[in-house]
């Protein structure tokens, strides 16, 4: 019994330190707070935050407002949920336009951190749970 337990804590460790291993992680700032995020990026001065789970991309979004006889324009990187990734691994992006004097370009990237960038794997503790049985049970049955 003390060896299958040995086992199971082992593959549930594993599993569970290979999903945390694996989340994309990107810089989360706003030019309007950080002047450091704008572009020239600078990637020294900002630091990589981990996404949540179901946030599997990266977004660099530029505003920009036509106010008193100029452009204010503001960067925005974050964390993403959703969004379409780009030609060229999200360095082209898509241009928003919206109501008079107002410009927005998205760019969604997820094939790095800091692409705003680590490979993709989402596994949930819960889709391995049938194969964790399933050894467990291997298990039980073979080393008792």
């Amino acid at each position: 019994m003390n060896k299958l337990l040995v086992v199971l804590v082992t593959f549930v460790a594993g599993f569970m330190i290979l999903e945390q291993g694996f989340a994309i992680k990107c810089f989360v700032c706003n030019s309007f707070h950080q002047a450091d995020c704008a572009d020239w990026f600078d990637n020294v001065t900002q630091h990589l935050v981990k996404c949540e789970s179901y946030q599997t991309k990266c977004r660099k979004v530029v505003q920009e407002v036509f106010i008193e006889d100029h452009w204010d324009v503001r960067y925005i990187r974050q964390c993403a949920e959703g969004g379409k990734v780009g030609r060229r691994e999200g360095r082209e992006c898509d241009e928003i336009y919206g109501t008079y004097n107002i410009r927005v370009r998205q760019c969604h990237c997820d094939n790095q951190d800091g692409c705003n960038s680590a490979p993709k794997v989402n596994t949930s503790i819960l889709v391995l749970l049938p194969f964790l049985l399933t050894l467990l049970s291997y298990f039980w049955q073979h080393i008792r």
